[in-house]
């Protein structure tokens, strides 16, 4: 009888999980199937907010479905907008229920097989959105400098 209970507690929590500190660490998914990551820093930033886009739709040309996988502890405004932007690329998008809240990343994009990445940190991987644009003054003439 009380393996008929124990299996009903199990099934009701979910059953066993495979690695549960490595799914606690990457928002409920496993670190072969993720294909980028961004600390919590990272996805509060307003850089990455505005080039999100561009990395869904860069990891949409590598493999399909994408799913990302938000963190509560990300700013709320932040959070509802990775959510509408992942909706409109036609990606599957959750924010992570409290328990994932032991994990240092506010953000991962993951695949549901196995992928192979050579950088998963969003930072360095697309680290062109967080180089400032300097605009160049054309250079003045001497002429322009003396007479205004």
């Amino acid at each position: 009888m009380t393996d008929l209970s124990k299996q009903i507690l199990e099934k009701a929590n979910g059953g066993l999980k495979l690695n549960p500190d490595e799914q606690r660490r990457f928002l409920g998914t496993f670190e072969e199937r993720v294909l980028g990551y961004a600390d919590l820093e990272t996805a509060d930033d307003d850089k990455f907010k505005n080039g999100f886009l561009t990395i869904i739709e860069t990891f949409k040309k590598e493999t399909q479905p994408l799913f990302v996988k938000i963190s509560p502890q990300v700013e709320f405004d932040k959070q509802v907008f990775y959510l509408k932007q992942s909706k409109d690329a036609d990606c599957q998008a959750t924010i992570v229920s409290e328990d994932h809240n032991s994990s240092p990343f506010g953000l991962v994009i993951h695949s549901d097989a196995p992928v192979q990445t050579s950088e998963k940190d969003l930072r360095k991987a697309f680290s062109d959105l967080w180089q400032e644009k300097e605009m160049k003054k054309a250079p003045t003439s001497l002429w322009k400098k003396w007479f205004g």
